[in-house]
């Protein structure tokens, strides 16, 4: 590199930034991941950091960043990591694709912190892209990739997409016989930028997506303890834990207590450890049975059917293997839906469903129910999309004691509702 390169050579050089949030609006929204790849002048890769951040509030749109409320349990809040972030970017050309985006969430989170994010120079990844890509479809980062020859690995997860804009940015550069002077100049600025006074360190441990997967899948199944605790024998009264069973997975979360008590259940039933096993198994058939039901298994049912099993302790492949053998198995083998719904109950959805909420709430009031917009005393059920979930909603419906399903149990109630109407139409007439 020429005399105007070796200028920036010795300098902290560029950090590149992508935030995945709640929603688009900085004042109400939140970060629920962060990712900086840091880069030397030469634009090569010097350190990388990701967390989940867990927002203290509901998880937004999960069908797009792919993060679900479960897997934020034990992220740090923003305000944990806000001085790691802060030294991360600190001294550093901030860079993003569409880097207005990023640059007002990260000043609206250390806003909440106590400090302001200072004025750094900042590039844009998508801005430059009409400099220095032709013939662009469009300007988002999969666009400007593919144009690129850049490899996008996980969209919409801040690492990856970190580092597909950090790809971005050094083909811009290889169009260059030097480091451009305006990029020297923004690295001096940077580097003599004054980030003071930073925000209030904390210890944390970072937690990135593949940990909460490995997480979840090394945790021993809920009732595998209840199970493995039972003598071994045939005698069982089935329909009784059945029932109980009904309740405690309707929210598709089993906590200590509802395990203590399903074990107190089964020992005063007398219960074995093969009539536990076959009524989960069973169980798991009705689940199954129940997503056949319209003759068509969707990509929300199958994910459904997998936390159940996983709940349960039956493995995915055998999970699996039972969704296909339930395939022609009928509308009547469908176990009855957790019931206690009447018309007129009052019902309240929160978080983004799998489907439409506006379709889900319209399905609420033809079956004759109130969907109303706040959780109250009279609420009969709170429908959430992620059983986890921290809104204000599911919060108030907890200190409450209202029932909390999931978007999938909801449906197959009002499946159960509309059935049990057509049966009372003949004898009405």
């Amino acid at each position: 590199m020429g005399t105007t390169g070796d200028q920036a050579g010795g300098v902290a050089a560029f950090a590149v930034v992508d935030l995945e949030t709640t929603g688009l609006y900085p004042s109400k929204d939140r970060v629920v991941e962060i990712a900086v790849v840091q880069l030397n002048s030469n634009l090569e890769i010097t350190d990388e950091f990701c967390t989940l951040v867990d927002p203290v509030r509901d998880i937004g749109p999960t069908r797009i960043h792919g993060i679900r409320a479960r897997d934020v349990a034990g992220a740090p809040t923003f305000a944990a990591a806000a001085a790691a972030v802060w030294g991360l970017l600190s001294g550093r050309v901030l860079v993003a694709h569409n880097a207005s985006f990023d640059v007002r969430f990260l000043d609206a989170e250390f806003s909440r912190c106590g400090v302001r994010l200072p004025p750094p120079p900042v590039m844009c990844t998508m801005a430059l892209a009409s400099q220095y890509l032709s013939g662009l479809p469009g300007r988002s980062l999969p666009a400007c990739c593919s144009a690129a020859g850049v490899g996008l690995s996980g969209h919409h997860s801040a690492l990856g997409d970190a580092r597909a804009a950090a790809g971005l940015l050094a083909c811009y550069r290889t169009t260059h016989r030097q480091l451009p002077e305006s990029w020297i100049l923004a690295i001096l600025q940077a580097a003599a930028a004054a980030w003071v006074p930073a925000p209030g360190h904390h210890l944390f441990r970072p937690v990135a997506r593949g940990q909460q997967v490995l997480r979840t899948a090394s945790q021993r199944p809920p009732l595998a303890d209840l199970v493995d605790r039972l003598p071994r024998g045939p005698g069982a009264n089935l329909d009784a834990y059945l029932g109980v069973l009904d309740r405690v997975l309707e929210d598709r979360i089993i906590s200590d207590s509802e395990v203590a008590a399903l074990s107190g259940l089964a020992a005063e039933l007398g219960l074995t450890r093969d009539a536990a096993e076959r009524a989960h198994r069973q169980y798991l058939q009705h689940v199954a049975a129940a997503a056949w039901r319209d003759r068509a298994v969707t990509a929300a049912e199958r994910s459904d059917l997998l936390d159940v099993a996983r709940l349960l302790g039956v493995s995915a492949s055998e999970a699996l293997a039972v969704l296909d053998a339930e395939r022609d198995s009928g509308p009547a083998a469908a176990r009855q839906a957790p019931g206690g719904l009447c018309p007129g109950d009052r019902v309240v959805v929160t978080g983004d469903m799998s489907m439409a909420r506006s379709e889900i709430e319209s399905l609420a009031t033809a079956a004759g129910l109130r969907v109303t917009a706040s959780v109250s005393a009279k609420t009969g059920l709170v429908v959430a999309a992620d059983p986890y979930s921290q809104s204000g909603k599911a919060h108030r419906a907890r200190e409450l004691g209202v029932r909390i399903v999931t978007e999938q149990v909801f449906l197959h109630m009002l499946e159960s509702m509309h059935a049990a109407v057509q049966v009372r139409l003949p004898a009405q007439r």
